[in-house]
């Protein structure tokens, strides 16, 4: 897998983005990332360096280091400042790929003439290369609180013109209805050096631990979450520390005075923030709280990071109920009632320790930064492609799925084989989950041969999430041998219609695929007629559906084609 994402980095189809190029290209990726950095310099996964700020750490230079891992890629960090003059993207070495990092919007609202002209030179690049932008905020919720009418601008401009990543799959769903062009998560990945040994029993005080940015933004949601946390456990006597910057230490003491009032047995300690110092506090306390405004737009959206780095780091965290969260509640508590949540895990020690485990078994595969930089490879590789089916009103995007060695002009070409008969697909994805690919971003939906791979038990689940990725309206086109017909081979001529070469085409290949691709994927696992597929076509959530001649394969009478519809308005 990771060697097709190399080989599209290194060298894209140039029937796949029809663009007119002004000059030629290497072979190698050279994949500059936007940020505020001070000078133009290449990253190497050695001299990626760190930052204070989260941000700037898992959104730019931990997948710009691992990005710099693969054969025959240069990433670079490229100055703001640089793009008031478009002409910086003819520097050597060329650009293939742009990627606008996540800014701050604080910077963004104290730099609107800046942002203003590096918006325009990103639209005057998408001509040549793919340009993505990395919205982990929803701006335009923070532009009121924050007094910045600009920030709603910015945020929809990048929506309009640029293919989008996003930390998780709540700001997914918020801009799908504003983007243009794809909206891809690429979740934070965790930055902990190992994992630390599981433990859920209490101490006495009970050992709490906060961790993060404290500020003007959430200071109130902190200090009113602690509060209730504080008078909640009365009957406990509480250790609090909180990591935050040295500069925040002002509030911290401020927040102790109110706690203090509270409850009479609680002792607040602040610990300047650096990485190190935020393992070793999750390390020292029994249990981690992270209270967030699930309520609030801004709130409802953030990513899973710190929820992540506590399971790591092996304590059960106790969290408020955001979509991020949500996803990963096996392995933490994840509700409204905090002081319910502390109070479960001290009387449930034996079940918090198993969710921790467990937790810190499925982020390793899901948030390594080795996940998170295929993610990223994965993100720019579909941005170089997304042109050969743009997004309405350009044009329908259409997915071509389990493409195999059939790649398909006009549109995106989808496989979980990284080759078939030397031919590679624009996107590697598993079809069960097709994660690159927004809800309600694509006018049709296509799989020619497909559908036999599955199980019967899964069909359902598969056609559901491909009808998630279909817009209301749009077309899911599926093609597959029918059943009847290879019956009535196999009755007509039993010893012939047996046979495993292409004596059995019309019949055994039917029911269990071509033996010569001798692959487990090739094989089938259940077949259709046409009223039976239309059925499960129709328990998935599609309406309309019908027969209509085949065009692929071996065509009619072997095959068949059934064609349904997403509703244009939502089922009961």
């Amino acid at each position: 897998m990771l060697r097709s994402l190399l080989a599209s980095l290194r060298k894209p189809r140039a029937a796949a983005r029809p663009r007119q190029r002004s000059h030629p290209r290497s072979g190698a990726a050279v994949i500059g990332f936007v940020t505020s950095t001070s000078a133009r310099r290449t990253i190497t996964p050695e001299t990626a360096g760190t930052a204070d700020f989260a941000s700037a750490r898992l959104r730019l230079l931990i997948p710009a280091a691992e990005l710099a891992r693969r054969k025959d890629s240069v990433v670079q960090l490229i100055p703001l400042e640089m793009l008031r003059d478009a002409r910086v993207l003819e520097a050597a070495p060329r650009l293939t790929h742009l990627v606008l990092g996540k800014v701050a919007a604080d910077f963004v609202r104290a730099n609107e003439a800046l942002f203003r002209t590096v918006l325009e030179t990103l639209n005057h690049a998408r001509r040549d290369m793919p340009v993505v932008a990395d919205l982990s905020d929803d701006y335009a919720a923070l532009a009121d609180a924050l007094g910045a009418p600009y920030l709603r601008t910015y945020q929809a401009t990048l929506l309009k013109q640029h293919d989008i990543t996003v930390p998780c799959k709540a700001l997914q769903e918020r801009f799908a209805g504003e983007a243009a062009g794809m909206v891809t998560v690429i979740e934070d990945p965790y930055e902990s050096p190992a994992a630390r040994a599981p433990r859920a029993t209490a101490s006495d005080p009970l050992r709490l631990c906060w961790f993060g940015t404290l500020g003007s933004a959430n200071i109130d949601m902190v200090s009113s979450s602690l509060e209730r946390i504080a008078q909640g456990l009365r009957d406990t006597a509480l250790r609090l520390e909180m990591v935050t910057h040295r500069q925040r230490r002002a509030m911290v003491e401020a927040l102790a005075d109110r706690l203090a009032r509270v409850h009479p047995r609680i002792g607040v300690e602040h610990t300047d923030w650096s990485l190190a110092q935020t393992w070793a506090a999750i390390e020292r306390c029994d249990f981690v709280i992270l209270p967030q405004d699930h309520l609030g737009q801004a709130g409802r959206v953030k990513s899973h990071n710190r929820l992540v780095e506590s399971i790591r780091g092996g304590r059960l965290a106790v969290a408020s109920p955001i979509a991020s969260y949500l996803e990963l509640g096996d392995y933490a508590w994840v509700g409204e009632d905090l002081v319910a949540g502390l109070r479960w895990a001290m009387a449930h020690p034996d079940e918090a320790l198993e969710r921790v485990a467990a937790g810190q078994r499925a982020i390793e595969q899901r948030f390594s930064p080795a996940a998170i930089g295929e993610k990223w490879a994965q993100a720019l590789q579909l941005a170089a492609v997304s042109g050969a089916a743009p997004a309405s009103p350009t044009g329908p995007r259409r997915l071509n799925l389990g493409c195999g060695d059939k790649i398909l002009e006009g549109y995106v070409n989808v496989d979980v084989a990284p080759s078939r008969a030397g031919r590679s697909p624009d996107v590697l994805c598993d079809l069960h989950r097709l994660e690159p690919f927004a809800t309600d971003s694509c006018d049709e939906v296509m799989a020619i041969h497909v559908i036999e791979h599955f199980y019967r038990w899964e069909v359902i689940d598969v056609l559901r999430e491909w009808l998630r990725v279909l817009k209301p309206g749009g077309r899911m086109i599926l093609e597959c041998p029918n059943l009847l017909t290879a019956c009535q081979m196999v009755l007509r001529d039993p010893q012939a219609a047996a046979g495993p070469g292409p004596e059995g085409q019309r019949s055994m290949w039917v029911l269990y695929g071509d033996p010569a691709w001798r692959d487990p994927l090739m094989c089938h696992r259940w077949n259709y007629t046409p009223e039976s597929l239309r059925a499960v076509m129709e328990e998935a959530g599609l309406v309309n559906v019908h027969q209509a001649p085949a065009q692929f394969k071996l065509r009619e009478p072997r095959d068949m084609r059934m064609v349904g519809e997403k509703p244009t308005v939502p089922q009961a």
